[in-house]
């Protein structure tokens, strides 16, 4: 059986040390036709160091007789480029921000000098290693028998570990006319500029446009096909791919399961389709054992979201992106009229850039397009590591910092024995830190908390506005782990501190939640738990701003 290549993105290892390879080597000629000078974004961990790999295996003449592709569909149907470019590659994820400069040329050095001695040619090498490269663009220019294809792959990453780091740092490599890294990217575009030009294809690799747009003012080399619908399915899975997957492994799980887990991506708001996270995908079979792993979330992929905090912050305080990451977390859609492919990292606190970069990020997906492109949260995994950073933003700001070792604690005691304490600790939690009451202005607030927390406990799936009996739940709490043995649903309502309150307010709201968790119960998704045995809870929860004035269960 063949290996998984989880955290392997050398295409010749995969084929020659056995490893499964997901066969996307169709979009070659796609890829081919659409330009000579391409760039490419998706969020981290997406398979694009793998694409990049089998882009310069099968372009480089250097190995042209190694068979590797003889399995697949570029292989059984190669085009006239097949094995004829010499291949220079550069990926700076490898880039230190500790001595950046020296860092990024040495870079640049070890990979031109490589390439050099690679295919033995007669070029000067110089001491500083961008000299070198002009070299090499004017070697190619002479020998019209040659042809060079350059790939970088993740261009973005040293310089947005910067941003996050030191913001004027990051502008010492963008503004300057000599900074080392716009320098780069001018030798480059001199090498595509003319007709004869030296550099025959070009494919870049990131994140996001941001620092493209800093160093060149946008991608004026090329084209940037991310958004285009024929690349939706580049890299990650469509659900063909996952199934023959499945099947190959012999794994016995409901793909619902991994749907909701790592799919739901979407780049073209035309496509019609969705995207598996392909790195979480090989990260769950690594840890699947006849049973779902522990840990759902590869810690790797939480990592690449540490940027969120930079970006909810202007001057140490929270900003108005803070707000949409709440707003997102309480499965609230965010609109936008359409996904900017242009803008800097300067510029984020202005909504549309910073709605944009939550894209790039891979934080939101398209859900849906009308007069706007819709975006929302994709799934439970970007939820939760959504939430983690809202909690840890509002702990850091000594706004509302929760124990959530007893958290988990209630929980249990909810999950084994149906105690409802849980809701009462966290509206609890709520009130007595007192600067969290300037945030709470309205029912989404309260219940954005809930999600937030809930979502921090691995005993449940907290969902929010889902649909159950043509209704839309505030809180249907459902098991994930087999032992649990009661779950919930929960209908907030709210009452503004501008308002009186009084019983028959009370009073009223309580009934209107009742008849509401009445009618939800009775939904499919409800009775497909009940005859698993699990036991529902129905929970009026009734709050007058920050307080909690009713906790109650009803039969």
């Amino acid at each position: 059986m063949k290996k998984n290549p989880y955290g392997i993105a050398d295409y010749k290892r995969i084929i020659e040390e056995d490893y499964y390879f997901v066969d996307k080597t169709y979009y070659i000629p796609k890829l081919e036709e659409v330009g000579s000078y391409l760039m490419f974004l998706r969020p981290r961990r997406f398979g694009k160091s793998l694409l990049i790999s089998y882009l310069a295996y099968y372009y480089d003449i250097y190995y042209k007789d190694y068979g590797l592709y003889k399995d697949t569909f570029i292989g059984k149907n190669p085009t006239k480029e097949a094995h004829s470019y010499c291949v220079l590659r550069f990926n700076f994820s490898s880039v230190s921000i500790e001595d950046i400069e020296y860092s990024f040329n040495h870079e640049i050095e070890l990979n031109v000098n490589s390439f050099i001695r690679k295919y033995k040619l007669n070029i000067a090498i110089d001491k500083n290693p961008k000299e070198t490269l002009k070299n090499i663009f004017n070697y190619f220019s002479e020998n019209k028998n040659l042809k060079l294809y350059i790939l970088i792959d993740e261009y973005d990453h040293f310089a947005n570990r910067l941003l996050i780091n030191n913001e004027s740092d990051y502008k010492s490599i963008i503004k300057d006319k000599t900074a080392f890294f716009k320098e780069f990217f001018t030798i480059l575009k001199s090498a595509t500029d003319s007709e004869n030009s030296p550099l025959k294809r070009l494919f870049i690799t990131g994140v996001t446009p941001m620092t493209m747009f800093d160093v060149t003012s946008g991608f004026n080399i090329g084209q940037n096909i991310s958004l285009r619908e024929e690349f939706n399915g580049l890299v990650g899975f469509n659900e063909e791919e996952l199934k023959k997957l499945l099947e190959y492994y012999k794994v016995d799980v409901d793909i619902e399961i991994l749907k909701e887990w790592y799919n739901n991506y979407q780049f073209n708001k035309y496509s019609q389709e969705k995207i598996f996270n392909s790195d979480a995908i090989f990260y769950f079979l690594n840890n699947y054992k006849n049973r779902l792993p522990d840990e759902m979330i590869d810690i790797n992929l939480r990592s690449d979201y540490k940027k969120l905090r930079y970006l909810i912050y202007t001057n140490k305080k929270l900003n108005g992106n803070f707000e949409t990451l709440q707003k997102l977390v309480s499965s609230q859609e965010i609109s936008i009229t359409n996904i900017i492919q242009d803008f800097s990292a300067l510029r984020l606190s202005e909504e549309n850039n910073f709605k944009s970069l939550l894209f790039y990020l891979g934080l939101v997906t398209i859900e849906n397009s009308f007069l706007k492109l819709n975006l929302k949260i994709p799934n439970e995994t970007i939820k939760r590591i959504d939430a983690e950073y809202i909690a840890i933003s509002l702990k850091y700001e000594d706004i509302l910092s929760i124990n959530i070792s007893r958290l988990e604690d209630y929980f249990a005691d909810f999950a084994l024995n149906g105690d409802i304490q849980v809701f009462e600790f966290l509206a609890k939690e709520i009130e007595k830190n007192t600067s969290i009451r300037d945030y709470i202005k309205n029912e989404l607030v309260i219940k954005s908390f809930y999600i937030t927390y809930f979502s921090l406990v691995p005993y449940y799936i907290t969902k929010t506005e889902l649909e159950l009996n043509k209704g839309f739940t505030d809180l249907f709490i459902k098991p994930f782990y087999e032992q649990v043995k009661y779950f919930a649903l929960a209908e907030l309502k709210y009452i503004p501190r501008t308002e009186k309150l009084s019983k028959e307010k009370i009073k009223k709201l309580k009934q209107e939640a009742i008849t509401q968790l009445k009618k939800y119960e009775n939904d499919e998704l409800v009775k497909k738990y009940e005859k698993q045995n699990k036991i529902l809870k129905k929970i009026v929860l009734v709050f007058y701003g920050w307080e909690l004035v009713v906790c109650e269960e009803i039969e």
